[in-house]
Order: structure tokens, then C-alpha cells, then sequence
């Protein structure tokens, strides 16, 4: 969805600005969208943290341009492995949290 974001045509300095902040915002409801098709506890909060999660490892990544020769592809890795990266991250650390807070009742009382 980002990489289609990207590719709108702008015609001014206005559509242009809009076109910055539907790219900035669309992580939000895009990762909760998809943290409540895969059914994950505590979905909104997944929502929410995935995205600055995403924004980590878009910094922390190495420079896919010397590793890929295709300009096209090395940019769509520049978007796309953190996007995945920093959901499944995201995901993973919130369901382990989850697994390590909630005590099962009736369990071990002595």
C-alpha cells in the first residue's frame, strides 16, 4: 500500500504535502488492519507500536543498493522489509508479553 502511496501522481506543492502525511499516517490503521485479521491479543496496541517499530528498523537497515542491482527493487526492500520486519517483530514481542503475563486460573497455588 506505501509503494502505491508512492507512486500517486502529484501535481502541486498541496498534493504533494497530503501525499507526505497519508505516507506518514497510513502505517497506523494498515497495521491495525492487519494485527486484527491475524486475530493478535491486544490488536490495537500492535496497531500503535508496530509502526515506530517499522521507523527503527528503517534506520538501523544497511543500503539494499549494493547488494541488489535493480534500482526499482533495492527501493521497494528500502520499504518493504521494514514494514514486515517491524510488524512481525511487533507482533511476536506483544504475544510473548502476553504469554508471560497471563496466569492460567486454578493453576499452581502452593
Amino acid at each position: 500500500m506505501l509503494l502505491l502511496l508512492l507512486a500517486w501522481p502529484t501535481t502541486d506543492s498541496d498534493s504533494e504535502l497530503k501525499l507526505a502525511m497519508a505516507f506518514a499516517l497510513a502505517p497506523f490503521p494498515l497495521s491495525m488492519v492487519a494485527a486484527w485479521l491475524a486475530r493478535l491479543p491486544y490488536w490495537p496496541a500492535v496497531g500503535l507500536v508496530a509502526p515506530f517499530v517499522m521507523l527503527a528498523v528503517v534506520v538501523i537497515q544497511p543500503d539494499y543498493g549494493s547488494w541488489v542491482s535493480n534500482e526499482t527493487l533495492a527501493f521497494g526492500m528500502l520499504i518493504g522489509v521494514p514494514v514486515v520486519v517491524g510488524f512481525v517483530l511487533t507482533a511476536l514481542l506483544c504475544t510473548l508479553l502476553t504469554e508471560k503475563t497471563v496466569r492460567p486460573a486454578g493453576g499452581d497455588t502452593a
